[in-house]
């Protein structure tokens, strides 16, 4: 998979899975409304506010006619949930980046 097609992939899933848990709890339950966005809650990991930390192995693929491409190897996420996603042949390299998210607040209708 092309490394631009997982992140977004991947951060997409993150925030659609939450709000599809929104949809299957009680209200408040997950990510509930006014939850604190000052520092020591985003520092506590309390808050809307998210970091989504990636660790990626990646192949440069280069294929004549077509713009050289990164392919991910493998990927580590946050909790050491690895996800293989092909072989680690020729030139790979490790990338490690976080990505900031604001994750959708439980709105309810009354």
């Amino acid at each position: 998979m092309i490394l631009r097609d997982f992140v977004s992939q991947a951060l997409c899933d993150i925030i659609g899975g939450v709000q599809d848990a929104q949809t299957k709890t009680p209200a408040g339950a997950v990510v509930p409304p006014n939850i604190s966005t000052k520092m020591f809650a985003v520092s506590a990991g309390v808050s809307t506010l998210q970091v989504v930390d990636f660790e990626v192995i990646v192949r440069a693929d280069e294929k004549s006619g077509r713009e050289a491409g990164l392919s991910v190897v493998s990927a580590v996420f946050g909790a050491g949930i690895k996800g293989e996603t092909g072989k680690s042949d020729g030139h790979s390299a490790t990338l490690r980046f976080k990505v900031p998210v604001r994750l959708p607040e439980r709105v309810d209708s009354k």
